[in-house]
Protein backbone atom coordinates (compact mmCIF):
# COMPACT_ATOMS: atom_id res chain seq x y z
CA UNK A 1 0.00 0.00 0.00
CA UNK A 2 1.36 2.98 -1.31
CA UNK A 3 1.44 6.50 1.33
CA UNK A 4 -1.33 8.54 -0.65
CA UNK A 5 -3.46 5.62 -0.12
CA UNK A 6 -2.99 6.24 3.75
CA UNK A 7 -3.57 9.65 3.58
CA UNK A 8 -7.03 8.93 1.35
CA UNK A 9 -8.00 6.80 3.96
CA UNK A 10 -7.33 9.24 6.70
CA UNK A 11 -9.28 11.84 4.69
CA UNK A 12 -12.79 9.28 4.64
CA UNK A 13 -12.13 8.77 8.03
CA UNK A 14 -11.90 11.63 8.97
CA UNK A 15 -14.71 12.41 6.56
CA UNK A 16 -16.83 10.54 8.91
CA UNK A 17 -15.47 12.01 12.20
CA UNK A 18 -17.18 15.20 11.15
CA UNK A 19 -20.30 14.21 9.81
CA UNK A 20 -20.83 13.15 13.51
CA UNK A 21 -19.54 16.54 15.10
CA UNK A 22 -20.51 19.40 12.92
CA UNK A 23 -17.87 21.23 13.74
CA UNK A 24 -15.92 21.88 10.29
CA UNK A 25 -13.03 20.78 12.26
CA UNK A 26 -12.05 17.23 11.83
CA UNK A 27 -13.30 18.20 8.03
CA UNK A 28 -10.57 20.78 8.17
CA UNK A 29 -8.15 18.09 8.90
CA UNK A 30 -9.63 15.54 6.26
CA UNK A 31 -8.88 18.40 3.23
CA UNK A 32 -5.57 18.68 4.77
CA UNK A 33 -5.40 14.38 4.29
CA UNK A 34 -6.88 14.83 0.43
CA UNK A 35 -4.00 17.51 -0.25
CA UNK A 36 -1.54 15.20 1.21
CA UNK A 37 -2.61 12.50 -0.38
CA UNK A 38 -2.12 14.45 -3.65
CA UNK A 39 1.27 15.40 -3.02
CA UNK A 40 2.46 12.00 -1.88
CA UNK A 41 1.63 10.53 -4.99
CA UNK A 42 4.36 12.66 -6.48
CA UNK A 43 6.68 10.44 -4.04
CA UNK A 44 8.16 13.32 -2.49
CA UNK A 45 9.35 11.05 0.63
CA UNK A 46 7.77 11.14 4.28
CA UNK A 47 9.03 14.99 5.30
CA UNK A 48 7.53 16.91 2.38
CA UNK A 49 4.39 14.33 3.37
CA UNK A 50 4.69 15.59 6.84
CA UNK A 51 5.25 19.40 6.20
CA UNK A 52 2.70 19.82 3.35
CA UNK A 53 -0.10 17.68 6.07
CA UNK A 54 0.81 20.73 8.57
CA UNK A 55 0.54 23.56 6.22
CA UNK A 56 -2.58 22.30 4.44
CA UNK A 57 -3.76 21.74 8.13
CA UNK A 58 -3.02 25.29 9.23
CA UNK A 59 -5.05 26.76 6.08
CA UNK A 60 -7.75 24.66 6.63
CA UNK A 61 -8.35 25.55 10.15
CA UNK A 62 -7.59 29.14 10.42
CA UNK A 63 -9.31 29.89 6.92
CA UNK A 64 -11.28 27.19 5.34
CA UNK A 65 -13.16 26.45 8.29
CA UNK A 66 -14.20 30.43 9.56
CA UNK A 67 -15.94 30.72 6.28
CA UNK A 68 -17.99 27.59 6.24
CA UNK A 69 -18.99 28.22 9.71
CA UNK A 70 -19.69 31.58 8.61
CA UNK A 71 -21.71 30.09 5.55
CA UNK A 72 -23.84 27.57 7.97
CA UNK A 73 -24.24 30.02 11.63
CA UNK A 74 -24.98 33.21 9.40
CA UNK A 75 -28.32 32.42 9.14
CA UNK A 76 -29.53 31.76 12.76
CA UNK A 77 -30.75 34.35 14.83
CA UNK A 78 -29.60 35.55 17.87
CA UNK A 79 -32.45 36.06 19.39
CA UNK A 80 -33.15 35.77 23.53
CA UNK A 81 -34.96 32.69 24.37
CA UNK A 82 -36.64 32.11 27.38
CA UNK A 83 -36.44 34.51 30.66
CA UNK A 84 -34.41 36.52 28.28
CA UNK A 85 -36.53 37.29 26.25
CA UNK A 86 -38.72 38.93 28.83
CA UNK A 87 -36.68 41.62 29.24
CA UNK A 88 -38.51 44.39 27.79
CA UNK A 89 -41.50 43.27 28.00
CA UNK A 90 -44.60 44.70 30.09
CA UNK A 91 -46.54 42.61 32.68
CA UNK A 92 -49.43 43.37 35.19
CA UNK A 93 -49.04 43.62 38.99
CA UNK A 94 -51.63 40.68 40.16
CA UNK A 95 -49.66 40.92 44.22
CA UNK A 96 -49.18 44.14 45.21
CA UNK A 97 -44.82 44.40 44.72
CA UNK A 98 -43.79 46.07 48.43
CA UNK A 99 -41.36 49.06 48.73
CA UNK A 100 -37.63 49.03 49.34
CA UNK A 101 -37.24 45.86 47.02
CA UNK A 102 -39.65 44.33 48.71
CA UNK A 103 -41.57 40.88 46.60
CA UNK A 104 -44.90 40.65 44.56
CA UNK A 105 -46.50 38.83 41.34
CA UNK A 106 -47.04 40.09 38.36
CA UNK A 107 -48.47 38.16 35.35
CA UNK A 108 -47.16 38.01 31.98
CA UNK A 109 -48.24 35.90 29.01
CA UNK A 110 -50.76 34.14 31.17
CA UNK A 111 -47.89 33.17 33.95
CA UNK A 112 -47.52 34.56 37.31
CA UNK A 113 -43.89 35.15 38.58
CA UNK A 114 -42.28 36.89 41.05
CA UNK A 115 -41.46 40.06 41.20
CA UNK A 116 -39.47 42.67 43.10
CA UNK A 117 -38.97 46.56 42.36
CA UNK A 118 -36.21 48.75 42.25
CA UNK A 119 -37.50 51.88 43.67
CA UNK A 120 -38.53 52.59 47.56
CA UNK A 121 -42.24 53.07 46.31
CA UNK A 122 -44.49 50.09 46.51
CA UNK A 123 -46.53 49.06 42.96
CA UNK A 124 -50.08 48.56 43.55
CA UNK A 125 -52.15 45.56 41.89
CA UNK A 126 -52.99 46.27 38.54
CA UNK A 127 -50.22 48.75 37.37
CA UNK A 128 -48.71 47.73 34.39
CA UNK A 129 -44.69 47.15 34.53
CA UNK A 130 -41.64 46.93 32.62
CA UNK A 131 -39.52 43.87 33.18
CA UNK A 132 -35.77 45.16 33.57
CA UNK A 133 -33.86 42.31 34.70
CA UNK A 134 -34.65 38.50 35.24
CA UNK A 135 -32.96 36.41 38.36
CA UNK A 136 -33.79 33.01 38.58
CA UNK A 137 -37.71 33.13 39.17
CA UNK A 138 -37.96 36.30 40.51
CA UNK A 139 -38.28 39.41 37.62
CA UNK A 140 -37.25 42.93 38.73
CA UNK A 141 -39.57 45.31 37.64
CA UNK A 142 -40.07 48.98 36.90
CA UNK A 143 -43.33 50.73 36.43
CA UNK A 144 -44.22 51.32 32.82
Amino acid sequence: MEHWHLWTIAGILLIIVEMLTFTFFAGSFAAAAFITAYVASWEVGTTWELASFAIASAACVLAVRPFFSGLVYKRSDNKPVLAEAMIGQTATVVDEIEPNGGHGRVKIGGEEWRAQGKDARGIPAGTRVQITAVEGATLTVKPA
